[in-house]
């Protein structure tokens, strides 16, 4: 039965009102100059999208209810300068290149040409930058999936949480420079499950309500547990825990795939982007301006000293530190996490940036 409302649910995820709906975003405190400064808790993500930090992260999604989330052991905001301008400029490039994909018989060239605008302006953009450490979510796996559904979405849902039951993006994603086991999912080009690789793929991202009643009211959903073989104290407690998770949304899909087997000890490191063009069926007049989301990703084993380390720091002042006062700390203690020096060399420089 549970396989069954989530395909039930994951169809109703991809009704096309939600995508082409125009969302307002709110700007991120690390993308523009002038606004708040941040803290060092600015990215944690909103309860009712799983806490899903408001930036990269690791989930492995292999369908229906199969999915397990990375630990989040730290998702912190940094200076815009912390983005070298090389990579800034690479993955403009990509999404140039994307966008001139033409519709082919290659499934990626497809999938670009019904998701993604026909142009976008770089100028408008804006760029937000953070760290993030987390575990992987399958061990062993080999694979993981890239979201970005609480930078994606937390703005919208406290805004709109009553009548929003259903939105979808297709953003850009793609991870450069990787160190350790974090790399290019697969080996067929045409795999639409895969990140770009030193460029850019669509993926899906999408998120819907959690339905109380699958059999239309309480009743009825009461009356189709009985019928897969419940008890009704079973039955009673199924629909009581729907209740109490209504406020709830699942997220999707299986795409923006990336390899990880990161390196015990020493864990895994890689850029990685996210650009949100917005709906491709919306007028360029009436589109939100594009923004893009990179973040240096650090993948460790969940077993590791130095996910053991990272659980254990916090700043000094708090969740409520500035996050410039948060990354001096991390800098300053960061040689005693265990990752390898390539990992400490590259976050170190990126936590200094000011």
């Amino acid at each position: 039965l549970g396989q069954a409302l989530w395909s039930w649910t994951s169809a109703l995820g991809r009704l096309p009102l939600a995508p082409t709906r125009p969302v307002a975003i709110v700007a991120s405190p690390t993308a523009c100059g002038g606004m708040e400064e941040p803290t060092a808790s600015s990215l944690r993500g909103v309860a009712a999208l799983q806490f899903l930090p408001r930036c990269a992260t690791l989930v492995q999604y292999g369908g229906g209810d199969d999915m397990r989330q990375g630990e989040a052991l730290l998702s912190l905001p940094l200076a815009a300068s912390a983005l070298p301008p090389a990579l800034k400029g690479a993955v403009a490039h990509a999404v140039n290149a994307a966008l001139a994909v033409a519709p082919s018989a290659a499934a990626a060239g497809q999938f670009a040409a019904e998701h993604l605008p026909a142009t976008w302006q770089r100028g408008d953009c804006s760029w937000d930058v953070a760290l993030a450490v987390v575990t992987e979510p399958g061990l062993g796996s080999g694979w993981a999936n890239l979201y970005w559904h609480g930078w994606l979405f937390s703005d919208p849902i406290p805004r709109d949480a009553a009548g929003l039951y259903a939105a979808q993006r297709f953003p850009l994603c793609g991870l450069w420079e990787p160190i350790g086991g974090l790399g290019v999912f697969g080996v067929t080009a045409g795999d639409v499950r895969a990140a770009g690789a030193g460029g850019l793929r669509a993926a899906d991202q999408h998120i819907h309500k959690v339905v109380a009643y699958a059999g239309g009211d309480r009743k009825g959903t009461l009356k189709l547990y009985m019928e897969q073989g419940f008890d009704r104290d079973s039955a009673e407690a199924a629909v009581l825990s729907a209740e109490l998770d209504c406020d709830q949304y699942h997220v999707g899909s299986d795409s923006a795939r990336v390899a990880l087997q990161p390196a015990v000890p020493g864990g895994a490191a890689a850029w990685v982007a996210c650009v949100d063009l917005g709906p491709a069926d919306v007028e360029a007049s009436d589109r939100a301006a594009p923004r893009a989301q990179l973040t240096l990703l650090v993948a460790l084993s969940g077993a590791d000293d130095s996910a053991r380390w990272f659980r254990r720091w916090a700043p000094a002042a708090g969740d409520e530190a500035p996050a410039a006062t948060a990354r001096a700390e991390l800098a300053a203690s960061l040689g005693d996490a265990g990752l390898s020096d390539a990992i400490v060399d590259r976050v170190r420089s990126a936590l200094l940036a000011t």
